[in-house]
């Protein structure tokens, strides 16, 4: 059965996990606290690999195996824009 991602969640990047998907990104795990200011995360896992998006204090990050090759493309920092940091991880996926 596949995770359901929730609702709060989805609203927020739904599309951005649909793109992701389309690289054999499937969530595996989530997690939503309307607590801790709407944070949340998404567990994701490919065939060979597996990622974390996070919200955190209104800031996006990905975490990834590889996270000095993250830190080489740019992408180990925290983004305030969700458009920027949706558009530099589809950007580091589609150069690997």
């Amino acid at each position: 059965m596949p995770h359901r991602i929730p609702p709060e969640v989805a609203q927020d990047i739904g599309p951005f996990l649909n793109r992701l998907a389309e690289f054999g990104y499937q969530p595996t795990d989530s997690r939503y606290s309307s607590e801790s200011f709407g944070n949340y995360y998404v567990d994701l896992a490919s065939k060979t690999s597996w990622m974390r998006i996070q919200r955190d204090r209104s800031q996006y990050y990905v975490n990834a195996v590889t996270a000095a090759r993250r830190q080489n493309d740019g992408i180990l920092r925290a983004f305030d824009d969700k458009t920027e940091f949706e558009q530099a991880v589809l950007d580091w996926l589609s150069a690997a």
